[in-house]
Formats: structure tokens, sequence, C-alpha cells
């Protein structure tokens, strides 16, 4: 994904390298854009207690590779 495609709100998931583009690797994990950088975009990923929905909610946000985010 391309950094200019992350907007807030946007649903994604991380697709870390080691896994090789297989979206249904283990480590991958789901979440929302909240922001972004001139480097980042900061994704608030989704837990066991809760779902995101529109990247409001106050949890913190971790910067993130554009380049290991699909849509989701």
């Amino acid at each position: 994904m391309k950094l200019t495609e992350c907007k807030k709100g946007t649903r994604v998931r991380y697709v870390p390298r080691h896994a090789e583009g297989d979206t249904s690797h283990p480590d991958c994990q789901n979440g929302v854009v909240s922001s972004k950088n001139d480097t980042f975009a900061f994704v608030k990923y989704d837990n066991a207690m809760c779902t995101m929905v529109n990247g409001d909610e106050p949890y913190t946000a971790q910067a993130t590779d554009p380049g290991d985010l699909i849509p989701w």
C-alpha cells in the first residue's frame, strides 16, 4: 500500500515481511489507520477485546511502514 492511500479510517491488514505476502500468516494483524506522517501510517490494531471501527477509539497507534499494509 502507498502512503498516499493511507487515510484516517481505512481498514488495513499488516502483513509482516517474513510472511512473504501470505495474508493468512498468524503474525498478520488487522487495524485501522488513525493518522500518518511523511514516512509512516499510524495504525490502531484490533485486539480480542474490541474491533476498531473508525480510528477514533482510545488505543495507542503503532507506526507502520505502509508497504507492509494492504486494504482490508
